[in-house]
Formats: structure tokens, C-alpha cells, sequence
């Protein structure tokens, strides 16, 4: 399987990891970040560090935290946006309204790009809207290096992208899109937005993986152990892309 890390303190290591990943990067950095339990990895991202000119290294060291701002030089940027949304209003369902809540004050929340749908916005038009302004700000970055953060569901989903017929599935996540709607029966609110698989594949530099908590345990076996489709298990992703690095508190070998 993917390289797999397993750590007592997997947020904090993941974090570490993609500051480091940022800060080493001459260019832009585009991050895509995940929901859930793996939104815990934000605390650890240190926008503060991400300057390689030596100037701005000089006026950090001259200045307090409070008195620093981030060089806004174009090679320096560093872009965040959800990989998948609940297309709602609602502070308690909307992901990039429960990063608002949970860091308010965090430099990360001020780099990202708003998924908050518009009054009575369909999860189709939504999608769309979003797919656009990501890809016109993508197009202005200087050599952009975009990292995936991936949370690893028990059942295999990764983002919104969910174990569904092969049919289904490509009509879901069409090779040619970037962002897409995403409707299931089972799911209990059925406005989901996401990126695509192949888009993830054909694009992303880095993907971080995040799987905490015993529930997590025979997923990661599984993934080890046997081969599926995407369509069955979109977590096969880890096993089909090569620079890849799992965060996990749980061993899979005990």
C-alpha cells in the first residue's frame, strides 16, 4: 500500500508535512482540504513559514507574529479550497462554514476559496459555479503545486467521491470535469459537490491521506491486502497514485 505513517499524533504530522511541502515549493501552492476528522490537520499548517526570499526571511525575524505579513510576491501564494461540499446554507452542514467556525482566526481561512452556495442555488449550478472560479484562479498561478488531503471513510469514499455502480459512477465523475454534483439515494442530504477522481489523478503533486480511529483499522487492512475498482472503493486511489503519504494512529500489522 501507499506509504503509510503511523503516528500517536497523525493531525499534527500531517500538518507538519504540508508546511514543509509548501515552504519547499518555488511557486504557488494550491491545498485541497478535507472535512471531517481530517480538518483537525488544519491547526498544524503554518502559513507564517511560507517564504523562501530571503528578505522576507530577514523581515520575519525582524518582526513580531502580529506585525509579519505574508509576502504576496505570486511565486508565494498559497490557494485552499474544500475537495467536497455540502451544497447548504447551514453553519452546521457546510464545510467551508464549519472551517469559519473553527478557525476563525487561522491564515488558512483567509486564503480560501468561499463554497458557500448562493440563495436557492441547485447542487448542479453550484458545482458549475464552483468548478469555474477555481479553474480561472488556477489558470493565473505561477507553476502550482497542488496537494490533496484525502480523509479515508470506513466504507472506502474519499471527498465526495462514493462507492456506486460502474455506471453510476462514471456519469457521476466524468473524466473531463474538475468538480462535479454529486446525488445518491443514501445519502441523507442529497447536495453533495466534489473534485473528480481523474482530476485528482492527472493533477495533484501530493496526496495526504488521513484515516484516525479504530473504525479506520479494516479499511487500511483492506486497502493492504486486496485490490478493487474505484467505483467500489475510491480509497483505491492511494494505491493507484504515487507520491502519497497516509496518516493514521492505527497499525495495521498488530
Amino acid at each position: 500500500m501507499a506509504n503509510l505513517i503511523i503516528t500517536n499524533d497523525p493531525a499534527r504530522e500531517a500538518g507538519e508535512k504540508i508546511s514543509s511541502l509548501i515552504r519547499e515549493h518555488v511557486g504557488d501552492v494550491v491545498c485541497i482540504l478535507a472535512s471531517g476528522s481530517a480538518s483537525d490537520i488544519i491547526e498544524y499548517i503554518d502559513l507564517s513559514k511560507y517564504c523562501f526570499h530571503q528578505d522576507c526571511a530577514e523581515a520575519k525575524e525582524n518582526s513580531s507574529d502580529e506585525e509579519y505579513t505574508k509576502c504576496q510576491r505570486n511565486e508565494c501564494r498559497t490557494i485552499f479550497i474544500m475537495g467536497d461540499e455540502w451544497v447548504s446554507g447551514e453553519a452546521k452542514i457546510n464545510n467551508y462554514l464549519q472551517l469559519q467556525s473553527r478557525y476563525p482566526k487561522h491564515q488558512v481561512l483567509s486564503n480560501t476559496i468561499s463554497t458557500i452556495p448562493e440563495l436557492g442555488e441547485s447542487a448542479k449550478t453550484f458545482s458549475e459555479r464552483i468548478e469555474k472560479t477555481f479553474l480561472e484562479i488556477l489558470i493565473e498561478l505561477n507553476k502550482p503545486k497542488i496537494i490533496f488531503i484525502l480523509e479515508i471513510g470506513t466504507d472506502g469514499h474519499v471527498a465526495g467521491i462514493l462507492p456506486m455502480d460502474e455506471a453510476s459512477f462514471r456519469k457521476t465523475y466524468q473524466d473531463d470535469r474538475t468538480y462535479v454534483s454529486v446525488h445518491v439515494d443514501s445519502l441523507k442530504i442529497d447536495s453533495r459537490a466534489s473534485f473528480t477522481p481523474s482530476w485528482i489523478l492527472n493533477n495533484a503533486d501530493e496526496v495526504i491521506g488521513y484515516a484516525v480511529g479504530s473504525d479506520k483499522l479494516e479499511i487500511l487492512k483492506k486497502l493492504d491486502s486486496e485490490t478493487k475498482k474505484l467505483n467500489e472503493r475510491p480509497a483505491e486511489l492511494f494505491n493507484l497514485y504515487k507520491r502519497v503519504h497516509i496518516y493514521t494512529d492505527q497499525d495495521i500489522e498488530e
